[in-house]
């Protein structure tokens, strides 16, 4: 661009040389012009010629970098603090308590009864019926058959086609080539410090009380109960049943049937025999030869080993305590004691036999019980459970894994190609008569003797043997068991825990940051101009003769032997059986349950709930807010100014000698 400039600028100076020369009326010699030419000529014969040139310059340019800074602000932080408190839980428990209740039941008796059934029986009827049926009589025709044949036809055609030829240019292209500079660049680093500072902090200890508990022990006390139940026993009875049998029945029939005698006729028939011959062609073919390798297997195995492990149980033991308690008893008896009663009412007489209405006192023995109670101690015998740790041994066997070699023979097939001469077998065809022989059938009538089974019905009597059940009532002893409940103390180890406050030592790390500096290498690019030779194609058009081959279809005719059938009515004797259906009865002995409702006492158990309350201690978190100090980084612009070269296009004026003046 920059000599395409230069050479219009200078065919513009040099017209308006001409044309200033022109206005001048000297020049006859055509050696020089006179001084009232033109002002742009000299004395020399020289022109300035203004043409543009590419400069470099330096330029300030706004360059804008970051720095890191960091600064501090107050976040809030929430932290959970634990305190302990005493509450008290309602729970509820369910007691047990024995209850009798009267319940229905529903028992399933057997109840056998007699019912008459119709049933119905076929009763097989043979009888001989003509039957008409068709018969398909093969016989042979020659018929003319056209067929159409594809014969091939090779033409010669001639085809364009285009080919593609390559050619090298020569291209020019601009590359921005890569170089690097070293910049020192300031960068900030955290820098870890350690400090260590006391922190309190709350530990629950726990330790144990011993508390009273009362609890509840049902004991068990069995008695044996009668009870009657009812069981329905089975026995047989022979019972005498009526049935129908079918009694077989032989006869000897003769029956006329028609059969299809096979004849043969001989006939000439053309035929195409496909006569074989051999050739032998040379054949190459690849055979997979087997090599065998020993190959190094890294496999694992996992080998048993027994170890023995120690560990504790927990082993319950109800230990006998033999208590003494107070039992008053009563060691009474009865005397007989005499008592002063009054001997009647006044004037109605004495009842004992004295006519004297004195209304007086009489004398009567009455047994009177004399207590006498005598308190005992009596030794009771209570359980009371008693847990040990006892230790024990047991095997394990694990497995550890270790790694082995080995060879292993491995079998690979290489490829090598052999060649070998084979005997192709090929076929020619070949017309050949002969004679053949044709079968044919006529239909014959002919008799056989025929063997007829035939049932007639007979009445017989068997005996049955019937199962039948009777109802019969047995006694047997349950034991029932009853509880009888009993309230007990017993001391139980409790275990709570109390806050202490305690201090420890804390270290943590605290980030100093520090500024550094470093060299870095700054990459940058400036553009060149380059050469290369580029690889084209173009596209020509050629013309070639192909040979095509075509198939031409040529229509041919033929005989060929075709066989047909014609359809022949016949007619013959056929025995056809059919059956009679009879209604017939029998009875038929059967059982039906029937439903009968008993009643029965039955014990048990229903839990009571009763509500109770405890006290449990529980760890509540308060949720406390503070103010902490966070450090951040800022990333903060700034803006310097950088020197760059740039390439500018500037007018520069230069001498040029102007030449004859025309």
């Amino acid at each position: 661009m920059h000599g395409m400039l230069g050479v219009l600028t200078l065919l513009l100076s040099s017209v308006g040389a001409e044309a200033a020369c022109g206005d001048c009326n000297g020049c006859k010699s055509r050696s020089a012009c006179d001084t009232p030419c033109g002002e742009t000529k000299t004395a020399s014969g020289t022109r300035m010629v203004t043409r543009n040139q590419s400069v470099t310059e330096t330029r300030m340019v706004p360059h804008t970098t970051y720095q890191r800074e960091t600064r501090t602000r107050m976040n809030q932080v929430t932290r959970r603090v634990p305190r302990v408190e005493t509450r008290e839980q309602k729970y509820t428990v369910h007691v047990p308590h024995e209850k009798t209740r009267t319940e229905t039941y529903k028992v399933k008796v057997c109840v056998p009864y007699t019912e008459e059934v119709t049933y119905t029986v076929q009763v097989p009827v043979t009888t001989e019926v003509e039957q008409t049926y068709q018969v398909c009589v093969p016989y042979t025709e020659e018929v003319e058959q056209t067929y159409t044949v594809c014969v091939p036809k090779t033409e010669e055609v001639t085809e364009t086609y285009k080919v593609s030829v390559p050619y090298t240019e020569k291209q020019t292209y601009k590359v921005m080539v890569p170089y690097t500079e070293q910049v020192e660049k300031t960068y900030s680093v955290k820098v870890p410090v350690k400090k260590t500072r006391e922190v309190e902090y709350q530990v629950y200890v726990p330790y144990t009380e011993q508390v009273e508990q009362t609890y509840s022990v049902c004991i068990p006390e069995t008695t044996m109960t009668k009870q009657t139940y009812k069981v329905c026993v089975p026995y047989t009875e022979m019972v005498k049943q009526t049935y129908t049998a079918r009694v077989p029945v032989t006869e000897t029939v003769t029956q006329t049937y028609m059969v299809q005698v096979p004849y043969h006729e001989e006939v000439e028939q053309t035929y195409t025999v496909m006569v074989p011959y051999t050739e032998e062609v040379e054949q190459t073919y690849n055979v997979r030869v087997p090599y065998t390798e020993e190959i190094e297997q890294t496999y694992t195995v996992q080998i048993p080993v027994k170890e023995t492990v120690s560990a504790e149980r927990t082993v319950t033991k109800c230990v006998p305590v033999t208590t003494m308690r107070s039992v008053t008893r009563d060691h009474g008896r009865y005397e007989c004691q005499a008592v002063q009663v009054a001997c009647g009412v006044r004037n109605r007489g004495c009842r004992n036999g004295c006519n004297d209405a004195c209304g007086g006192m009489k004398t009567v023995y009455k047994r009177v019980h004399v207590p006498n109670l005598v308190t005992e101690e009596v030794p009771c015998t209570t359980y009371e459970r008693q847990t040990t740790k006892v230790p024990y041994t047991y095997t394990v066997t694990r497995c550890k894994s270790e790694t082995r070699t080995r060879k292993v023979p491995v079998t690979r097939c290489k490829t090598e190609t052999r060649t070998r001469k084979v005997s192709v077998t090929k076929c020619r065809a070949e017309q050949r008569t002969r004679m053949v022989k044709l079968q044919k059938c006529r239909m014959e009538e002919r008799t056989r003797d025929c063997v007829v089974t035939k049932y007639h019905t007979e009445q017989r009597t068997r005996e049955v043997p019937v199962c039948r059940t009777r109802l019969e009532e047995r006694t047997c002893e349950v034991p029932v068991t009853t509880y009888r409940r009993e309230n007990r103390t017993k001391t139980v180890p409790v275990c709570k825990t109390r806050m202490e406050t305690r201090t420890r030592e804390v270290t943590y790390c605290e980030m100093v940051v520090e500024e550094r500096k470093r060299m870095v290498n700054v990459c940058k690019t400036r553009e060149e101009e380059r050469t290369r030779d580029v690889n084209k194609c173009r596209v020509e058009e050629k013309t070639r003769t192909v040979p095509v081959t075509k198939m031409v279809k040529e229509t041919r005719t033929r005989k060929v032997p075709v066989t047909k059938t014609r359809m022949e009515d016949r007619t013959r004797m056929v025995s056809k059986t059919t059956c009679k259906t009879e209604e017939r009865t029998r009875t038929v002995k059967r059982n039906r349950m029937e439903t009968q409702e008993k009643t029965r006492e039955v014990k048990y158990t229903e839990c009571v709930p009763e509500e109770r309350t405890r006290s449990s201690q529980v760890t509540v978190y308060d949720t406390v807010t503070e103010e902490a100090p966070q450090e951040y980084t800022v990333c903060v612009p700034v803006t310097t100014m950088k020197e760059v070269q740039v390439r500018v296009c500037k007018p520069v004026t230069t001498e040029v000698s102007c030449g004859c003046c025309k």
